[in-house]
């Protein structure tokens, strides 16, 4: 008996992101997430934390949970507070199992989604595991068949990465250093 599809979408997007030195993990609820995160922030030595609420977060009952563990979680005023978090913590809308690739497609918070995606050194990006898709392609025709085009669409590939200064390879210039990926089993309902 062979796996089924989603562990094999699963398991290559796993494979695509570790190939960019991310880490991706799956677990089955909500409250695992935070459980797993808590532990990989005491891990890391994470003392702060900007976290944008969503469907999983609260569910999981995150904020309780980082408190718990003895982290600040900045809930808001991300303009003021993300230049100085620790991590940052969002989930995205898809994740593209060809490239390793998750999509932020947002019409509301694209601005706070992009603040705790970007500007803090460590990004756990939260995914529902029923939003995997297979290819690029597949994804752009499920984002055109959306009943609102979202204002805003990116992509993230693994950690920030850029060879333009002098051709050397450089993590974290643009974007996080770190990429932490986490699928939910459980169904949770949308992102926000």
């Amino acid at each position: 008996m062979g796996i089924d599809r989603t562990t094999e979408l699963y398991e290559n997007f796993q494979a695509r992101v570790e190939g960019l030195s991310g880490e991706v993990f799956r677990v089955k609820t909500a409250t695992e997430a935070g459980e797993l995160i808590c532990k990989v922030m005491k891990e890391k030595g994470i003392k702060s934390v900007a976290l944008l609420n969503s469907s999983i977060s609260l569910k999981g009952n995150f904020e309780k949970q980082m408190g718990d563990a003895g982290v600040t979680v900045y809930t808001d005023n991300f303009r003021k507070v993300t230049p100085d978090a620790d991590a940052g913590i969002t989930q995205v809308t898809y994740a593209i199992s060809e490239t390793g690739s998750l999509v932020q497609a947002d019409t509301d918070s694209s601005v706070d989604q992009r603040l705790c995606s970007t500007l803090i050194p460590i990004h756990f990006a939260l995914v529902s595991t029923s939003t995997m898709i297979p290819t690029l392609e597949e994804t752009m025709s499920t984002i055109h068949k959306l009943p609102l085009i979202p204002g805003f669409v990116g992509f993230i590939t693994g950690p920030s990465r850029t060879s333009d200064i002098e051709r050397v390879l450089t993590v974290g210039v643009h974007g996080p250093k770190q990429l932490i990926v986490i699928f939910v089993d459980e169904e949770v309902g949308g992102v926000a």
